[in-house]
């Protein structure tokens, strides 16, 4: 990532949403790979199908474990709602069972059940 990458990223946290999104769009299209991004531009969208592909683009992007677990928790919790209940229970076990998975994912899968 290039110099001050870092810090631009999280100042974006104060923006405003429509901001964030247009920043986030041209982010994981100049940094595909950078899987934060992708957590963060799902959260903003409003339309289920594209947060589930931007989450599935995370996911493959070789995310960090806390970034993993986030990813992988929003996942499920959209799979929930979408009623695909036994699908989001196998996800959040597989990830408890996973080493990477962090103390704070696992507080968050336990603590909204799923």
């Amino acid at each position: 990532l290039p110099g001050g990458f870092t810090k631009a990223y999280a100042l974006l946290e104060v923006q405003p949403p429509d901001v964030r999104v247009r920043a986030l769009e041209q982010t994981t299209a100049k940094f595909p790979s950078f899987a934060p991004a992708w957590k963060d531009y799902a959260l903003l969208l409003d339309d289920t199908d594209a947060r589930l592909a931007a989450l599935d683009r995370g996911l493959a992007a070789d995310p960090d474990d806390e970034t993993l677990g986030m990813l992988t928790i929003n996942k499920a919790f959209i799979l929930r709602n979408r009623g695909d209940t036994e699908e989001a229970k196998r996800i959040v076990a597989e990830l408890l069972r996973d080493p990477r998975c962090t103390q704070g994912t696992e507080a968050v899968a336990k603590g909204f059940g799923l």
